[in-house]
């Protein structure tokens, strides 16, 4: 376990239950790992490989419990999957199980770097994954779609009508990106991107063991590997998604939250001067090696 002296404070917001995350930080262990992501850059997908390479793909029912609750929405201040009721602290903090959850414990989380909780000293891992920004906005509009506790419960608004409100109101995936940017070559931060993990997902899964030295610490095989890709793929994701992934009624039953797992087919739906509003506004906000980044053919060639 980390370091257990006080922890920060930390935000809270109508996603963020800050005093849920000082009271988690002191129990941080050296063998946590915490997503954190902008939202609709691939977290779900991530999270799924982690939670069946952590089992060893022996696990394909994910224990009857569901993606939330073999790992954890960690700051998430509802019942995303049921009520969406406000958590009383300690009533989330015991239905989460955190100090049984098997080791090594994986979070999800939408949060700012620095709203990781982990202690100065923690050597627990963060991985985050992002995506060539054109392919988000589409996707997040489907996925506030297909959510019954969205915002679009009296009426759905056009696409265009959507784009234009949410690209005035300032996208987190730019304050989320300017958050991790500074932390690219960090011993103990990961950055994947969705494109890299389509292109080769068997390759992109071994960087995420070694990084994570899961294939000394939770002996595992190519066969585990190969088995945990299977049942992350989106084929299979799909196929379970309201039997396995999510075991409550978050989304409409004529809808999916994992639709296509495809690159280029959400950018498409941006009309041009769409497109270029968004990257203006990318150039504008983001340091330019970072867009360089995300914008990438290929990552590992790129100067960063």
């Amino acid at each position: 376990m980390s370091d257990t002296s006080a922890s920060r404070s930390y935000p809270t917001t109508d996603f963020c239950f800050g005093e849920l995350l000082a009271k988690f930080e002191p129990t941080c262990r050296d063998t946590d790992v915490f997503t954190a992501t902008s939202a609709k850059c691939g977290q779900t997908w991530l999270c799924t490989l982690l939670y069946h390479l952590k089992t060893k793909g022996q696990s394909p029912d994910m224990e009857g419990k569901g993606i939330l609750n073999v790992v954890p929405w960690l700051e998430i201040p509802m019942d995303f999957e049921r009520s969406v009721e406000p958590y009383q602290l300690d009533e989330r903090l015991q239905s989460m199980n955190l100090m049984s959850l098997d080791i090594p414990r994986v979070f999800k989380m939408h949060v700012l770097f620095d709203e990781v909780p982990r202690p100065p000293s923690s050597k627990s891992k963060v991985i985050t994954i992002l995506r060539d920004l054109r392919d988000v906005p589409y996707s997040f509009y489907q996925h506030l779609q297909a959510s019954r506790h969205g915002p679009f419960k009296e009426r759905t608004p056009s696409f265009e009508d959507w784009f234009d409100s949410w690209l005035e109101n300032g996208p987190y995936f730019f304050l989320h990106l300017k958050s991790f940017w500074p932390h690219f070559n960090d011993p103990n931060v990961l950055f994947l991107r969705y494109e890299d993990m389509k292109r080769d997902a068997y390759a992109e899964t071994h960087k995420i063991v070694q990084f994570l030295g899961w294939k000394e610490d939770l002996d595992l095989t190519d066969e585990h590997i190969t088995s945990a890709i299977e049942l992350a793929s989106f084929r299979n994701m799909q196929r379970t998604e309201k039997s396995v992934l999510f075991v409550g009624d978050s989304f409409h039953e004529d809808k999916n939250f994992v639709r296509e797992g495809k690159v280029g087919t959400n950018r498409a739906k941006l009309t041009d001067d769409m497109e270029k509003r968004l990257m203006e506004r990318a150039k504008e906000e983001l340091p330019q090696d970072a867009l360089d980044w995300i914008l990438s053919e290929d990552a590992e060639q790129c100067n960063c």
